[in-house]
């Protein structure tokens, strides 16, 4: 049997069957280190340890299936198969999906034969703490769920029948209408944008930082790819700044910026502290962090 492919494996129309599933425990070694084991530097390594350590899945039908979309070039750093999905609710009748799912969601998918970096992290313990730090993050990030952070529907396994019937992990999530900075802006052109709109952006965006970090959640991957820009009502033919070389003049309003954060797979836990969220203690917060990202932090170089 060939082994399987990244493309092949994961496509627009591939159906999967969802069952809801506890979070595995959080390594204690956030590096993933082998401690002794031999490197999965092989697909082939990588795919029959994948094929043993699938799940047991229950004889019950599956909590919701889902259908792939398209594949989505935002959010992640370390695990790269994110991708837009139709919801198939399989507990509604008719298979209605209003009562318990939007009818689209994104599904980020935690597959350790696909993980990069092998030679250096095991990816079974990279899959373990990235997927139990996100659902972690999600579920102290609950009263800025559908404003600061997308919405989260919970932890899953799916089988892949034709792979040996290996199990893999899916978030499913909020699909956040908007586009990425990195998109928005690319670092290729971020030089251009002018003070005017960097200053709106990086203040946005650092408030929303600092509005998770209220709440014990410290985004270490604090970086362009990671923010989401809702749409907003622009006019046509307006001009929002006066640089003529800035790429955004057209695009973006610099006031009501409405920011989304994502990609919580990588971060720190610490003790909930609501003062970042408040408004005068923010303010200060916000004034001493802005200007590290300033500089370079829409040209995506920063640490």
């Amino acid at each position: 049997m060939p082994l399987p492919t990244l493309e092949g494996t994961y496509h627009t129309g591939v159906a999967l069957k969802l069952y809801a599933w506890p979070t595995p425990a959080r390594p204690e070694d956030k590096w993933c280190f082998y401690n002794g084991a031999p490197p999965l530097t092989e697909v082939s390594d990588r795919y029959n340890t994948s094929i043993t350590q699938r799940n047991t899945l229950p004889s019950t039908p599956p909590n919701v299936s889902i259908t792939l979309e398209q594949r989505l070039l935002c959010s992640t750093h370390r695990v790269p198969h994110v991708w837009s999905a139709h919801v198939q609710d399989s507990s509604s009748p008719a298979g209605l999906t209003e009562t318990t799912y939007p009818p689209q969601l994104v599904a980020k998918i935690f597959d350790p034969v696909f993980f990069g970096d092998a030679e250096y992290a095991d990816p079974f313990i990279l899959r373990d703490l990235s997927v139990s730090c996100e659902v972690e993050a999600y579920q102290r990030l609950e009263c800025l769920q559908g404003k600061r952070v997308p919405r989260f529907y919970g932890h899953f396994v799916a089988p892949l029948p034709f792979q040996g019937g290996r199990t893999i992990d899916v978030l499913l999530l909020e699909h956040i209408q908007g586009t990425d900075l990195r998109i928005l802006v690319p670092p290729n052109t971020a030089e251009n944008v002018c003070h005017r709109h960097r200053d709106a952006i990086i203040d946005v965006a650092v408030r929303v930082f600092f509005d998770i970090l209220a709440c014990g959640v410290k985004q270490t991957d604090m970086q362009p790819r990671n923010v989401i820009l809702r749409p907003q009502k622009l006019v046509s033919g307006t001009q929002y700044c006066a640089t003529l070389e800035c790429p955004l003049r057209l695009e973006i309003g610099c006031n009501d910026l409405d920011m989304v954060m994502v990609d919580f797979e990588g971060v720190d836990f610490q003790e909930p502290d609501t003062s970042f969220s408040e408004p005068s203690t923010q303010k200060v917060h916000v004034k001493n962090a802005k200007s590290l990202y300033l500089e370079k932090w829409l040209e995506n170089m920063l640490p």
